[in-house]
């Protein structure tokens, strides 16, 4: 997985250097792919570090009383250009009088980002692409979830896709590590969360995880 993208760059590379420099319009096209490519083999290589770091308990958490709009609203906001460029709608919708959970923010909110990185990957141009949050029957936990139009996820595959390195036919087609779900999954438990997802193959899926409300003063 690694060599694909430095593979491609080096011949992004070579390609400029035999006269592609002086063509300004084949210049910005070589250079926007190996921007592409720099994006795909940096978060290569962060997933793996954080991955490693999570292993070997290096990861504390900083828990504290966190409102749900700030879980939320920061990954959605960070990744809205790609959504962009893919002409996808955006849509966040927060139940009215949340109750704020108890969290690491950032930890939290790289799960977000995670879910909606995968969504943004599967859905094709024009798609719709919704993140809620909503207090869990049980009072306890708020439910958040990333809802996309994507291609969805075969039911064979369903089961494995929490597992390290695992990566179903179309993931695999679409490069990465495998890892994303993974780390989404330990960071979530580190909360005393869950995780889980429904998905039908060609009308889309749905990512749910859960984070406890924080008690007064918590």
């Amino acid at each position: 997985e690694l060599r694909t993208p430095l593979a491609a760059l080096q011949a992004l590379v070579e390609t400029l250097q035999v006269g592609a420099l002086d063509e300004p319009p084949a210049a910005r096209h070589f250079l926007h792919r190996a921007d592409q490519e720099v994006d795909a083999l940096s978060q290569m290589v962060e997933q793996l570090l954080e991955r490693t770091l999570i292993e070997s308990g290096k990861v504390p958490l900083r828990l504290s009383e966190t409102p749900a709009a700030d879980v939320v609203r920061p990954a959605v906001e960070r990744l809205r250009p790609q959504s962009d460029r893919r002409h996808l709608e955006l849509l966040i919708e927060l139940a009215d009088d949340l109750p704020p959970v108890l969290s690491d923010a950032s930890r939290a909110q790289q799960v977000v980002g995670n879910l909606l990185h995968n969504a943004i990957k599967f859905t094709p141009d024009g798609g719709t692409i919704t993140i809620r949050a909503r207090l869990r029957n049980d009072g306890a936990h708020v439910v958040f979830s990333v809802q996309d139009t994507g291609f969805g996820i075969p039911a064979a595959e369903l089961p494995r896709i929490f597992e390290r390195f695992y990566k179903g036919d179309r993931a695999r087609s679409s490069g990465g590590t495998g890892l994303g779900l993974a780390i989404s999954r330990h960071l979530v438990e580190a909360h005393g969360g869950e995780i889980w997802a429904k998905s039908k193959e060609g009308k889309g899926s749905t990512f749910y995880f859960t984070l406890p409300v924080a008690a007064s003063g918590e």
